[in-house]
């Protein structure tokens, strides 16, 4: 078992919601006090930072190339195992 935080572990429940209610929390929606408990949630394979393109008209080749570039948060099968045993 990992021992998590409390800070972790409630950031942990939101990205479990999140992804459940809209494919998973959005990097624009973290506080500052979020980054370093999130970074060690990615570390620890409990959540995955995803990369997405928004879509422009003429291509996201464009987009890309000007580094237009969102990331979203989602809780991996290792982050559900965490939650299931840290309890209700």
């Amino acid at each position: 078992m990992i021992a998590l935080t409390a800070a972790e572990l409630a950031l942990l429940k939101v990205v479990r919601l999140s992804d459940e209610d809209h494919g998973g929390l959005d990097g624009e929606e973290l506080t500052d006090e979020e980054y370093e408990p999130m970074k060690r949630l990615c570390d620890l394979g409990l959540v995955e930072a995803i990369g997405e393109y928004g879509e422009a008209p003429d291509g996201e080749e464009d987009e890309r190339d000007m580094g237009a570039r969102e990331v979203v948060y989602r809780i991996t099968a290792k982050g559900v195992l965490a939650l299931a045993e840290s309890g209700p």
